[in-house]
């Protein structure tokens, strides 16, 4: 199933038409990727691309008896409390050389949990601490998706790899479904005639097959982004 917009919310939002809410699971870098594929908690395979980052409770997609949400996973975080704007103003400075994503409030941050940053700010005359939380409103830096260890021969770590194995999971099964819908918009014979050609089909131009490969030139070059 492919899940393109964000339809409500089941957490500020009441709805009284007796469907299963089932959550889709999500750690809390990948809110704000424009495509990833995900399982849902009743086996539901979907390829998430609604265009804006996901909060905690976004009903992303719905069938005659379910409404499929956001569930935004809780993990460790760093909470720092802060007294004064000045001590506030050096430890976002601090944190941002470091290239952290955070949440600022008003006596205290949160980062992420990892004990080299734990370390840093007792170093730098902070008390912080480690607590249980959500991730909301939290400002993401990209580099987080990114992290993990150098590949070699590459300059992309681990992160970066398998963010790209999740697009292009995603792709296929965009790919797929839109290949089912335009076999079903014009009959059995178009169904065959995508058989035909390996199940490619063209969207405004493009040329897509159903292994997530898409061509810009009718079908002589093939790639994914």
């Amino acid at each position: 199933m492919i899940a393109k917009e964000i339809t409500g919310n089941v957490i500020s939002q009441t709805y009284g038409d007796g469907k299963l809410n089932v959550p889709i699971a999500f750690e809390w870098f990948e809110t704000s990727k424009k495509r990833l594929s995900k399982v849902a908690e009743d086996g539901t395979e979907f390829g998430i691309m609604v265009g804006r980052t996901i909060q905690d409770g976004d009903v992303l997609a719905e069938t005659d008896d379910k409404r499929y949400f956001a569930r935004i996973k809780s993990a460790q975080l760093i909470e720092i409390p802060v007294h004064t704007m000045k001590e506030m103003g050096r430890l976002c400075f601090e944190l941002g050389n470091r290239h952290l994503s955070l949440k600022v409030e008003d006596d205290r941050v949160l980062v992420p949990y990892d004990h080299p940053t734990m370390e840093y700010t007792k170093k730098i005359g902070y008390e912080p601490h480690i607590i249980e939380g959500g991730f909301d409103g939290f400002l993401i830096v990209k580099a987080h998706a990114g992290s993990g260890t150098i590949v070699p021969g590459t300059n992309k770590t681990t992160g970066d790899l398998n963010e790209e194995e999740q697009e292009a999971e995603a792709d296929a099964q965009f790919a797929r479904e839109q290949a089912h819908e335009h076999a079903h918009e014009h009959g059995d014979h178009a169904h065959h005639e995508h058989d035909a050609h390996d199940g490619e089909y063209e969207v405004n131009g493009v040329l897509h097959r159903a292994d997530g490969m898409h061509s810009h030139d009718g079908g002589h070059t093939w790639h994914t982004h």
